[in-house]
């Protein structure tokens, strides 16, 4: 995994900071109440103390204060119990909720979508959403711990007041402190190296209780298979952290022993001064009150300190993200492309390969697409038309070569400028669970509440027969979301992504990565045909480039420029004759195989 990187904030601010952020009242109310709420308990203990002495002396007026001041502190701690856990949930739902929005803001931060492919980075996100709940329970562990912390403040004066040399019992809690600190750490380190493995479980999980593939799984009779692999990668991932577990055992344990040598020794201390007449009854009852509760304050000390430990390893894994999209964010550039081609779009010797791989998926690729063209890019399965449809569109950057816009080079530009500039539709198309309005107006934000525009972007993304069927129009609510949502076919969700992709009129590139994937051949050919024509008419505006991949090369026809793709390299360029008029070309080749399968 990536290292991480000099942290130039401290995680403990930064997880308190979600939690201020979320409900400052009551986090500041968790941190009043049960950072003071411990101390109620030794005044009890005290007071405790004045009621035997006092008993002893017959001092009726002392025992009666006492008493009285008991019953006042216990309603106190009692009564305001319940407000204070009703404070200190709002504060963790609340910070739960912030944690969330945080976290897919800084993913949403990454320019393009090559960090979200890098192993490492997806190994710190894959923890983070399991380690989440911490996130939200910073303010809550923080004041736990500055209770014990009073708590033991509290406690160490009182037992110095009484015997000074029993103030070594609370160092003997320091060895078990440092070796709960230290799992936690070695803990954090095994989750770490456990995230790969976890991914995959996660990811089989996803797939076998998905209803998307729940057809597939019985009919193939997959299931049991998927349930054994992800039983393995579960149980794997898990080893990896219970190994660590079971060998910070020891140290833990030795730590403790050497607490409760320590513990008995002083009991056998109090009862010897006791004997001796060197202190009175009270005094040994609390003593023996506060060595005993001791062994209680260390047991929650150990379990808050190890609960806040998990809290700020999870918080340094957001920093470690926070400041990896800052540096993400300012090594793109800063330029603002204009609203017209006048040129067009270069490539230059651009190559690609995947992050963590060596394996180059594009290498050696020059290519000039003019501007105001329709470009169809072919090619076999895997043979790299989709990584190039990604590297125009901003969303990786070459690892070799460059792309240039009207001469400015694209990596000057501004990714969220250029993205502004482009529309797009692709096969992994997403299924917005929104209104029809919002699903379609999502491709303009400015204008998704625009019914005029919505409305033709949906009749220019051959939806219309789509949308004129649904009980509430555009306001009809898609996907199974909602107890009233409509669930669309897989060719209909597809309708409504290209609907999406036209919400932008003249846009400066117009992707198409296998638009029409998931509709009926019959409609294909046609639909698509119709959406290419349509789109040159709009794009002439800004004299924009329409780039479409398809696997109906009779479509190619309409294109002014084919790209023929194989192996990662630019094998022909040219129009459909052109193409064709090559015997040997795999343009040709591809073209005649599928129209004899076709036929």
């Amino acid at each position: 995994m990536t290292p991480m990187p000099a942290r130039r904030r401290s995680p403990l601010r930064a997880s308190i900071a979600l939690s201020l952020e979320a409900d400052r009242r009551a986090t500041l109310f968790t941190f009043l109440t049960f950072g003071l709420r411990p101390t109620v308990l030794i005044l009890v203990f005290y007071l405790v103390k004045v009621i035997v002495d006092a008993a002893v002396a017959h001092d009726t007026a002392t025992l009666t204060a006492a008493v009285t001041g008991i019953a006042l502190a216990s309603a106190l701690a009692v009564g305001s119990v319940a407000y204070s856990i009703e404070q200190s949930v709002r504060m963790i739902e609340g910070t739960a909720a912030v944690a969330d929005r945080r976290l897919m803001t800084l993913i949403g931060r990454l320019p393009g979508v090559s960090h979200l492919e890098d192993p490492a980075v997806r190994d710190q996100i894959e923890v983070l959403r399991q380690e989440r709940v911490h996130l939200s329970e910073g303010g809550d562990a923080l004041s736990l711990v500055l209770g014990a912390t009073v708590r033991a403040l509290f406690t160490g004066v009182i037992l110095a007041m009484i015997q000074p040399v029993l103030l070594l019992l609370p160092l003997l809690a320091v060895p078990p402190l440092l070796a709960t600190r230290r799992a936690h750490r070695r803990r954090d380190e095994a989750v770490g190296r456990a995230a790969g493995t976890a991914r995959l479980a996660r990811h089989l999980l996803a797939v076998g209780s998905s209803p998307a593939a729940a057809k597939e799984l019985r009919l193939s009779g997959l299931g049991p298979q998927l349930r054994a692999r992800h039983a393995a990668a579960a149980e794997e991932a898990d080893r990896t952290v219970t190994r660590t577990v079971w060998s910070n055992l020891v140290a833990t344990s030795a730590a403790s022993t050497l607490f409760a040598v320590g513990y008995c020794a002083a009991l056998f201390l109090v009862l010897y001064r006791f004997d001796q007449g060197q202190v009175s009854l009270g005094d040994v009852v609390l003593t023996l009150a506060l060595v005993t509760s001791v062994s209680t304050q260390l047991s929650q000390a150990v379990q808050f300190f190890g609960f806040l430990q998990q809290t700020l390893a999870a918080s340094r894994r957001l920093l470690w993200l926070e400041e990896y999209a800052e540096r993400a964010a300012r090594d793109g550039g800063g330029a603002v492309p204009a609203a017209r081609l006048t040129d067009g779009v270069r490539l230059d010797g651009v190559g690609f390969r995947y992050p963590g791989s060596d394996t180059w998926v594009l290498k050696d690729v020059d290519l000039a697409l003019p501007a105001g063209s329709v470009v169809a890019v072919v090619g076999a399965n895997g043979a790299g038309k989709s990584t190039l449809i990604k590297l125009l569109a901003g969303l990786h950057r070459p690892t070799s070569g460059r792309i240039t816009v009207d001469g400015t080079d694209l990596a000057t530009v501004d990714p969220d400028a250029w993205h502004l500039r482009t529309s797009a539709c692709f096969q992994d198309f997403s299924r917005l669970e929104f209104s029809v309005r919002h699903s379609v107006g999502a491709g303009s934000l400015p204008h998704a509440d625009d019914d005029t525009r919505v409305a033709r972007a949906v009749d220019q993304g051959g939806a219309a027969d789509i949308v004129a069927g649904l009980p509430g129009g555009l306001g009809t609510r898609l996907g199974r979301s909602f107890d009233d949502g409509v669930d669309l076919s897989g060719g209909e969700w597809q309708r409504v992504a290209l609907a999406r992709a036209r919400m932008r009129p003249a846009p400066c590139l117009l992707v198409l990565d296998e638009p029409t994937a998931a509709i009926d051949p019959l409609a294909e050919d046609a639909l698509l045909s119709a959406y290419v024509t349509a789109a040159r008419q709009t794009v002439a505006q800004a004299r924009g480039i329409t780039l479409f991949a398809s696997h109906r090369l009779s479509t190619a026809r309409l294109a002014d420029l084919i790209v023929v793709v194989d192996r990662g390299r630019i094998a022909q360029l040219g129009v459909h004759d052109h193409l064709m008029a090559q015997p040997d070309g795999i343009y040709r080749d591809l073209y005649e195989r599928q129209s004899r399968a076709y036929t």
